[in-house]
């Protein structure tokens, strides 16, 4: 398990009162799955993945899985989609916010996953 960092409550929405911990985690199965299925993306894009987390462009709720967001960063003329499962589990209180996956997209992918998902945090300086 590495510890990524603190997602800002106040960029949340509905979530900040519903999950357990703040903090962020990426286990080593989570890794090997990058490794995997984006190979070069874990070792190109972990070292920005705090700042992504602490300063994204958008948080969206992911449409499909429940108590799961989507981070959207631009980073260096890339974009970032990161996976994020939220703790919400009350019975299971050592357990932290966990990155099921991330990767670079496409210009096309980024403008479409906030289309087809709700959005709960922009970042209106992003292109600043």
């Amino acid at each position: 398990m590495q510890y990524i960092g603190q997602l800002d409550k106040n960029k949340l929405g509905k979530y900040k009162d519903k999950i357990k911990t703040f903090d962020v985690i990426i286990t080593s199965e989570r890794i090997e799955h990058i490794n995997k299925r984006h190979p070069g993306d874990y070792e190109k894009y972990i070292i920005y993945l705090s700042n992504c987390i602490k300063n994204p462009d958008y948080i969206l709720e992911d449409k499909d899985n429940k108590d799961t967001i989507i981070i959207l960063k631009r980073i260096e003329n890339k974009r970032i989609h990161i996976v994020i499962k939220l703790q919400t589990n009350n019975r299971d209180i050592n357990k932290y916010n966990s990155i099921i996956t991330y990767w670079q997209i496409r210009e096309r992918s980024y403008k479409s996953t906030i289309k087809n998902n709700k959005i709960i945090y922009e970042n209106l300086d992003k292109y600043e």
